[in-house]
């Protein structure tokens, strides 16, 4: 069945990620748009047609480009992959001339995902286990008493990467960052956790998980509340009775990844936050069997499959990987490994694009530089 795909929203970071899977399906036609001209995709090898919009502010002229290439490439599927175009298609999907759109949550339960204080709330609510919340405004008075240290202060919605994630060992970190910054929107008090992170990804239909992948973290990035550098891919029963109760709470459909922590002192998984779309570390769901993309199209077409298993795999990205052969230079030889347990192959596949990539990456990095200086 010859399938064509459209990525509306191909300027995300996430984007690459998602082609890498759906290309590995040879009767997938991949079309996406993006606002940004140069985006290193455009020159993938992987990509059937680019589309590019000068970006709007009105949300109704992405949704007029879409239709356009809709009309002009008789796209089966529309496929929004990250936080913004999600939740653009959801309240705008009338203005669509197609149905043939992926699988998505309702509107109230996508702000309750993608919102840490309402999630926080809705956790309770539903008896999902978490670790302890409180909403932070900088206009009100803020008790610490309420809380046992250490505590992370974090946005409500999601900044990218971590980024604006603090963690505090005692109140006086605390009251000492808060008297240096400026803080000018609510933010969530959370408890830390004493334990391990793991994570869960899920593709959903009504609350159902059709696949899911449950990877533990192994490697740490240097700031530990940016993504994993390495996982490797479990199961744990108890996890999935508290993804599989979440998930049936928000009537969940489309995909989702659940960040959790397994707290040592108590004995459990807790739901740390969702993110409610595609994720980083989809080329290792896709290295453990699992091509999230492809069964997310199949399932949006009301093409039925069985559960699929994943393998236990060690995984590392690239920097993880290049981490890993600093302190073991044999792992440079191992040539079996990197090609299964890493997204080499994956960007060996399209190197023109990874090219790009990196060298804009290198670019950038080397003007925040001179700019800072």
């Amino acid at each position: 069945m010859s399938v064509s795909i459209l990525v509306p929203d191909a300027e995300s970071h996430l984007s690459i990620y998602v082609i890498n899977s759906l290309s590995q399906i040879k009767d997938i036609k991949i079309f996406i748009m993006s606002n940004e001209k140069y985006t290193p995709l455009r020159y993938s090898r992987h990509i059937h047609h680019f589309s590019y919009y000068i970006k709007s502010e009105h949300a109704l002229d992405w949704i007029s480009n879409i239709n356009i290439e809709i009309k002009t490439h008789q796209i089966d599927m529309i496929m929004p992959i990250f936080e913004n175009g999600i939740e653009t298609i959801i309240k705008y999907r009338n203005y669509l001339k197609t149905n043939k759109v992926c699988l998505l949550p309702s509107f109230k339960n996508f702000e309750i995902a993608k919102n840490k204080w309402l999630l926080s709330k809705h956790l309770l609510g539903n008896d999902i286990p978490s670790p302890r919340t409180i909403l932070y405004s900088p206009q009100h008075t803020f008790n610490l008493e309420q809380f046992t240290f250490p505590i992370i202060l974090k946005p409500i919605l999601e900044t990218g990467g971590g980024d604006g994630v603090y963690f505090f060992e005692n109140s006086e970190a605390f009251q000492s960052h808060v008297l240096k910054t400026k803080i000018i929107s609510d933010q969530i008090v959370q408890e830390y956790v004493k334990g391990y992170d793991i994570g869960c990804s899920v593709l959903c239909e009504n609350g159902k998980i059709l696949a899911f992948t449950i990877q533990k973290g192994t490697m740490l990035n240097s700031n530990p509340f940016r993504p994993l550098l390495g996982v490797k891919f479990v199961f744990e029963d108890d996890l999935y009775k508290t993804v599989e109760k979440l998930m049936k709470s928000l009537h969940w459909s489309g995909v989702a990844h659940i960040d959790l922590k397994y707290d040592a002192e108590n004995k459990m998984f807790k739901v740390i936050e969702i993110n409610p779309r595609f994720w980083g570390s989809l080329d290792a769901s896709l290295m453990a069997g699992v091509n999230f993309p492809y069964l997310y199209c199949l399932a949006s077409l009301n093409q039925r499959f069985d559960l699929p298993d994943y393998k236990h795999i060690d995984y590392l990205n690239l920097k993880g990987l290049a981490k890993s052969i600093t302190k073991h230079k044999s792992l440079l030889f191992d040539f079996n490994f990197i090609s299964k347990n890493t997204p080499m192959t994956l960007l060996l596949l399209d190197p023109f694009t990874t090219v790009i990539k990196y060298s804009l990456l290198i670019k950038n990095s080397v003007l925040n530089k001179i700019k800072m200086r």
